[in-house]
Parts: structure tokens; C-alpha cells; sequence
């Protein structure tokens, strides 16, 4: 049986945007920051945690973190990712894929991000999912938009955000533990990928 231990805390609170300004992924980042020290002092690049973000209210958020370290006001947990093992899952998602074009076709020297085509994401997802060592059933997968959020305020560029649900079945149990601890996404620092239970 493989079983992870970890701590989480979920908090009700502002996003800490400046009032009249929109809420970014870059406030969500910063907001779970404090959340998670509560002035405990971690060098920026050790970012010992996830954490997902719901919008309930304009003022009000629920921030859910997680993170194999005690923290301020944070419960032990376990969750069992044996091989075999299903599970209903939720998480947050920007679709992007990975291209070495360019815009005009010409080939680039480092891949990068661009938004992935609606018609790619279910795919995209099963694959995905599968290098984090879990298998989708299509036939649960669903997908919703939640809007479109600005990264940073001094970008005009907006990332698409979605909710996936999905049933998984565990089939690789390192690549699972290490999927509950840190997520799904390479945007997961601003609130992404972070794998729950239900809905």
C-alpha cells in the first residue's frame, strides 16, 4: 500500500489585489505566500507548497494549500495512491501545449508554450495525466472554463483557466505521491494543478 502524509490549511480571505484593480495569478501567488509562512521566513525559490484558489466573491477566495511540512493552522492528511487505487479528481488548468514553431513556421531554439486548441485538450489531459502516473476514463472527463485571468498586471496577455473533473485510476505509484505533493501544472506557483478529491 502507498500512502502520502501531507498538511493542509485552507484559508477564507481577500486575494490581495489593490481594490479596483483586476485579481491575477500574480496575487493568488503572493497571498498563498503569506498564507503559508504566516511570517516564517523561506527563501523565495524553495516553494515548499501548492495551493488552488477559488473565486467565490469579488473579496472572498478560498485558498486550499498543501505540503509534506507542518504549517500554520494545517491538519494532517493521507491519501491512498496504491496501484489500482480510483479516485475522483478536480483540478485548475491553463491548456497549453509545447511547440518549437513559431507563429510565422519557423523553427525555434527552445520549445514554448502556446494555448492549446479546445479540440486538443481532452488528449492532451489523458496524456498528461499519464506521465503523472495516472490513467483518465474518458468517459468522466469534463472540462469547464472559468475565464480568462491576466499572469501579471503589467502583461496584457490573459491565460485561460479551466476546471477539470475526472475519474483516475493509479498506475504509477512514485509518479502519483509525487503528483499530490506537487501538482500537475508548470504553472502551479500561481495556483494550478493541484490535484483534490472530488469536486
Amino acid at each position: 500500500m502507498m500512502q502520502v502524509h501531507y498538511y493542509e490549511a485552507t484559508a477564507l480571505c481577500h486575494p490581495g489585489n489593490v481594490p479596483d484593480q483586476v485579481v491575477t495569478l500574480e496575487d493568488y501567488h503572493r497571498k498563498a505566500w503569506q498564507l503559508f509562512t504566516d511570517h516564517a521566513h523561506y527563501r523565495q525559490r524553495e516553494r515548499p507548497f501548492i495551493f488552488r484558489a477559488d473565486w467565490l466573491t469579488q473579496s472572498r477566495h478560498l485558498f486550499t494549500i498543501r505540503s509534506i511540512h507542518e504549517f500554520p493552522h494545517a491538519q494532517h492528511h493521507c491519501v491512498d495512491v496504491s496501484h489500482g487505487t480510483e479516485l475522483s479528481l478536480s483540478w485548475q488548468w491553463v491548456p497549453t501545449m509545447s511547440t518549437r514553431l513559431s507563429p510565422t513556421g519557423q523553427r525555434l531554439k527552445r520549445s514554448q508554450h502556446i494555448p492549446a486548441p479546445r479540440e486538443r485538450w481532452p488528449n492532451l489531459l489523458v496524456e498528461r495525466m499519464e506521465h503523472q502516473g495516472f490513467a483518465i476514463d474518458p468517459a468522466t472527463l469534463s472540462i469547464s472554463p472559468l475565464g480568462k485571468w491576466h499572469h501579471r498586471r503589467q502583461k496584457a496577455q490573459q491565460q485561460e483557466v479551466v476546471w477539470v473533473d475526472a475519474q483516475v485510476k493509479v498506475i504509477d505509484e512514485t509518479l502519483a505521491a509525487n503528483a499530490w505533493l506537487k501538482g500537475v501544472s508548470r504553472l502551479r506557483a500561481y495556483g494550478m494543478g493541484m490535484l483534490c478529491q472530488g469536486g
